[in-house]
């Protein structure tokens, strides 16, 4: 038989709560991406509203513009978040869903060439960002309206160092152009996070514009700022 003592010690245990605390601090933090994604969706949509109800042109522009960055945002949160907030994502199929989403926004035949990678997830993200500028780029500047055309990804691991170029085969850049501090809003954007990542952004002609990001694979991401404002002189 058991002595009661045994008993009264069994009862005074403390009883390991770790498990349901961590269960539970999962469930809201999957319920806080749920909202999130839910409300990049719905400024979304009044983007989308407003625009159909100006008249300007370049107010017409601008709101569209703001949508599909909105849009695209949302589309990678919820696919960074579908991870279970793993720390670091696969380069090719994070590339490779990120041209999907790319397509079918551009209209742009995508194709990816990528070695195996992986980035912290927080710089995956701000590298789509400056990815998907580029896109609306080549799409907005490259092509003529309803000419069909295509982007290329390139991503390429040099030592240390990863080398990520976006290709299309358009009308190739303006003899004026340069990467530095841009007056357009979607250069300025790409040109932030260029900064904020360590990395350099090189632009050439080659059968259409090629954009390319070189920036250190470090065993942690670099601290993002969410500054987009221009470098101190």
């Amino acid at each position: 038989m058991q002595n009661p003592a045994d008993l009264n010690s069994l009862d005074e245990a403390p009883m390991d709560t770790t498990g349901p605390r961590l269960r539970r601090s999962e469930l809201e933090h999957r319920e806080l991406d749920h909202r999130l994604a839910n409300s990049l969706q719905l400024a979304t949509d009044f983007l989308l509203f407003a625009q159909v109800r100006v008249e300007d042109t370049a107010a017409h522009e601008a709101l569209g513009e703001a949508a599909a960055r909105l849009l695209a945002v949302g589309q990678l949160h919820r696919f960074l978040s579908g991870h279970d907030g793993a720390e670091r994502v696969d380069l090719p199929s994070f590339l490779a869903h990120l041209s999907g989403l790319i397509a079918g926004s551009t209209g742009l035949r995508c194709s990816l060439d990528c070695d195996q990678v992986s980035l912290q997830a927080d710089v995956a993200q701000q590298l789509a960002i400056v990815i998907n500028e580029l896109a609306m780029n080549a799409a907005k500047h490259g092509y003529r309206p309803g000419q069909p055309g295509s982007l290329h990804f390139e991503a390429r691991r040099e030592g240390s160092r990863l080398r990520l170029s976006v290709c299309d085969t358009g009308g190739g850049l303006d003899k004026a152009f340069d990467v530095g501090p841009s007056k357009g809003l979607g250069m300025s954007i790409v040109d932030a996070i260029v900064r904020q990542l360590r990395a350099t952004l090189d632009a050439a002609d080659d059968h259409g514009a090629v954009f390319t990001i070189t920036l250190p694979l470090t065993p942690s991401a670099p601290r993002v700022s969410r500054s987009f404002s221009p470098p101190a002189p």
